[in-house]
């Protein structure tokens, strides 16, 4: 037998968020004499297996939210006529807190009021999107020599105030969001995903961040950072 359940979805989401766990991937195998007749996801273990099956896979998909944070291990059944096969995939549901997020979706609303139009089946904020940014903005500073007192990269927690970086995660953001959403060379949303680019990068290059360098909480006159010119003060 030759099954093969497959789960996409992201590793890291926040509490309370609305996710989608696609198994429309999964297969069986050019061996396999019989179809699949049954699709199960089981969102953490222990919380029982749901049938997502449908005839032509559009549906193979459960969207879900999870009340806890922690590891949380998805499962995937697939069935024809004989033994199920099961696949898992562990992800990390964070906290508000400890996602520590440096832009909502009500910042990007102050600067296009109909962009949660553009919120993708599957989800209902663009947590996802800013949880994107976070991570290409902590690689920013690293590439550039900022990095904590051991020389590893920053984590989110390192920016203990994130109104310094908002603005520069707000219009990646919305890069991004118009990039993604764009249909054609130059159409409006290319134009728009261009603009917050100039402005990403303009904020960029402004912001003077005090990062907790040394991971102790606390932060001290020296634990400094002046993006433009590139200076850095540590204890």
């Amino acid at each position: 037998m030759s099954l093969f359940p497959f789960i996409e979805c992201g590793d890291t989401e926040q509490v309370f968020d609305k996710m989608r766990i696609n198994a429309s991937k999964s297969f069986a195998g050019k061996d396999e004499t019989s179809a699949i007749t049954e699709v199960e996801i089981e969102p953490e273990a222990g919380a029982g297996f749901i049938s997502v099956f449908d005839s032509n896979k559009k549906n193979w998909f459960l969207d879900w939210e999870y009340a806890t944070d922690g590891d949380k291990v998805i499962s995937c059944r697939i069935t024809t006529d004989g033994a199920p096969v099961v696949s898992t995939k562990t992800i990390t549901i964070l906290t508000q807190a400890d996602d520590n997020l440096f832009a909502t979706d009500d910042d990007l609303y102050r600067s296009e009021t109909d962009i949660l139009s553009f919120v993708p089946d599957g989800r209902n904020t663009f947590k996802y999107s800013h949880r994107y940014c976070q991570v290409q903005i902590l690689e920013d500073l690293y590439r550039i020599g900022i990095t904590d007192i051991s020389g590893n990269k920053l984590t989110p927690a390192a920016v203990v105030n994130i109104d310094e970086v908002r603005q520069w995660s707000r219009f990646l953001a919305l890069e991004l969001i118009y990039l993604d959403v764009s249909n054609a060379v130059d159409d409006i949303f290319q134009q728009k995903s261009n603009i917050y680019k100039g402005w990403a990068l303009e904020s960029r290059q402004k912001a003077i961040m005090k990062l907790d360098f040394n991971g102790d909480s606390v932060i001290t006159g020296d634990e400094q950072t002046d993006m433009w010119w590139r200076r850095i003060r540590r204890v």
